[in-house]
């Protein structure tokens, strides 16, 4: 089942706020974890996953990306992943291969395996010296959150 474009535009424009108190967010610097946060649309009864996860030793990628009504991936950002391809039949890039860090974005019959450049992407704050923290800080205001608590990296 695919979420309408237009629909999943909107979600990810959303303003969101954490739900409950979330005093900090620790990201463990080398050691896998993963971590599911809850957010809600400001004046709605939309909710979202956040989802924060670092791969294992082998391959320490980052992985962030906020889901929609449980299934619906509106954008990842993935850091120091795998290289993959897009699809050949992509609107953007088709089987442009992504060696780097790179953001993904929703896109209707595609879902989220559509990916761009950070710098490609309108609205995404272009980072010099990025690291774990400050990539974390552009893509959640790129998601629209409104108060972003203090991050901590961990050993």
């Amino acid at each position: 089942m695919s979420l309408p474009q237009a629909e999943a535009d909107l979600l990810l424009a959303m303003p969101k706020v954490f739900s409950g108190v979330v005093i900090q967010i620790e990201l463990p610097r080398s050691l896998p974890f993963s971590e599911e946060l809850d957010l809600e649309g400001v004046g709605t009864r939309e909710r979202f996953i956040l989802d924060l996860e670092r791969g294992n030793l082998k391959r320490p990628r980052l992985k962030y990306h906020p889901r929609a009504r449980k299934i619906y991936v509106l954008a990842r950002l993935d850091l120091d992943g795998r290289p993959h391809h897009n699809p050949p039949d992509s609107p953007h890039r088709p089987s442009y291969r992504f060696t780097g860090d790179h953001l993904h974005l929703y896109r209707e019959d595609f879902s989220d395996r559509i990916a761009f450049l950070p710098n490609e992407v309108a609205g995404f704050p272009v980072l010099s010296n990025p690291d774990a923290v400050r990539w974390l800080i552009a893509f959640l205001r790129f998601c629209n959150v409104q108060t972003i608590p203090p991050i901590q990296e961990n050993i």
